[in-house]
């Protein structure tokens, strides 16, 4: 591989975006103790201070530019590591590719879609309006926008975690079979059973396992890279 030092140099910073991206989730989605869920709509969202939510809308805003450069060299490396001829590798790598494309896209998307939400509840609950009408209104709100939204979740988590995880049990990628848990899915799904536990602690910690995952996921292909042979020039 050309460039390794880049490639690894850019990979750093994708995950450096993505921790990014964890803190941004913990704000927008860390609601404590107290918090009550009904359905989507959480009971701390007229408690929360606009700063934080502010704050959550920069933190993604940066994370993600910077988690796009780590996103490219990952699929890059990836586009390396396939055996030629194989079409099953080359349909994993436009996978890979197209949902790594699709969670730079979604994460910042889907984001901006729940901040959104959290801010249109606090605002209606300092008005007049009856309880009952505000969440109907969130709810509305919520539904126009529930097709992309899933859609994008959907296709970026799974698309990409799959793809990753068929590099590594075909050893394509030269990391340890351990790095099979390192992706958004597998932290995903982990994040689904601890919020199971009702204990408050680990439901906010959960909320960050999505980009989490793609960080765990960019560290794995750091280490890939740093195994793959250099190409040299061809000397005329």
């Amino acid at each position: 591989m050309k460039n390794k030092n880049k490639a690894m140099r850019n990979m750093l910073i994708g995950m450096l975006g993505a921790a990014i991206c964890m803190v941004g989730a913990w704000l927008s989605f860390a609601y404590g103790k107290d918090n009550i869920r009904n359905g989507f709509i959480q009971s701390y969202w007229p408690k929360m201070h606009m700063v934080r939510l502010e704050a959550a809308i920069i933190c993604t805003a940066v994370g993600i530019p910077l988690y796009y450069l780590g996103a490219k060299e990952m699929v890059k490396a990836l586009r390396l590591s396939r055996r030629r001829g194989n079409i099953s590798d080359l349909r994993m790598a436009n996978l890979f590719d197209m949902g790594m494309h699709l969670s730079v896209i979604g994460f910042l998307f889907i984001h901006c879609v729940y901040i959104t939400m959290a801010i249109v509840y606090k605002e209606l609950f300092a008005t007049s309006l009856m309880g009952a009408d505000i969440m109907s209104t969130v709810e509305g709100l919520f539904y126009y926008l529930a097709i992309p939204l899933f859609a994008y979740l959907v296709f970026s988590i799974g698309g990409t975690s799959i793809a990753y995880m068929y590099f590594i049990v075909s050893d394509r990628m030269k990391v340890s079979k351990l790095c099979f848990f390192f992706n958004p899915l597998i932290l995903f799904l982990i994040g689904e059973l601890l919020k199971l536990t009702k204990l408050y602690y680990l439901v906010d910690f959960a909320s960050a396992m999505i980009p989490f995952g793609y960080m765990l996921m960019l560290s794995a292909g750091m280490v890939h890279v740093a195994k793959m042979p250099v190409r040299r020039r061809r000397v005329q």
